[in-house]
């Protein structure tokens, strides 16, 4: 398998589950939402919301899928020797990473400020937005609002994973720098309590 076979990332793709919205992207930055026909105007607003929620766990579990498989892949191409029957023991600092990364809580909102969508350990999620958006907005002009607050949560959650890495695992990461993070974690929890 080739270099480029190896780096290429399918695109993951899951459904609501009432199968009437459909988001598709291959890395997150490229997310394309849909509805079947007709479907967008049958929604009350708190079922859309309850909707896109499942909607964003689906799509989570098909991602990590995908990373999984690609990681296998990665792995097949370069094995040599037998796999060993038993993974290392992890680290302190990988075990701490891991419980941290699970209860990381990340937050996007829409341009307009109606939309937000949050996430915790990105398999739980919530999207909420006031009554009357989606009278307000039309079916074009939600997607789009959704989709930007999804990208914003989204770089939301890898700006904390970021911090989380560099507390937690050994990047050389100077010690100076770990402080000013630790500092804007405080700041980022003091503005999310007040949510």
């Amino acid at each position: 398998m080739t270099g480029p076979a190896l780096e290429r990332r399918p695109e993951i793709s899951a459904s609501s589950p009432d199968g009437a919205i459909w988001a598709v992207t291959t890395d997150g930055t490229d997310l394309r939402i849909s509805f079947s026909y007709a479907a967008f105007g049958r929604y009350t607003d708190a079922d859309l919301a309850h909707q896109l929620s499942r909607l964003g766990q689906a799509m989570w579990v098909a991602f990590q899928r995908s990373q999984d498989d690609l990681h296998e892949r990665r792995l097949a191409s370069f094995r040599t020797a037998p796999r060993p029957s038993a993974a290392p023991e992890p680290t302190p600092g990988q075990v701490a990473y891991t419980e941290a990364l699970h209860e990381v809580v990340a937050v996007g909102t829409s341009p307009d400020g109606a939309i937000v969508v949050r996430t915790t350990g990105a398999l739980y999620w919530t999207v909420e937005f006031p009554d009357g958006t989606l009278a307000r907005l039309g079916e074009a002009a939600f997607v789009s609002q959704l989709t930007a607050a999804v990208q914003a949560m989204l770089a939301d959650r890898e700006k904390r994973i970021a911090t989380l890495k560099a507390e937690f695992l050994d990047l050389g990461v100077p010690r100076r720098w770990t402080e000013l993070l630790d500092q804007l974690r405080s700041q980022n929890r003091a503005r999310d309590n007040r949510r």
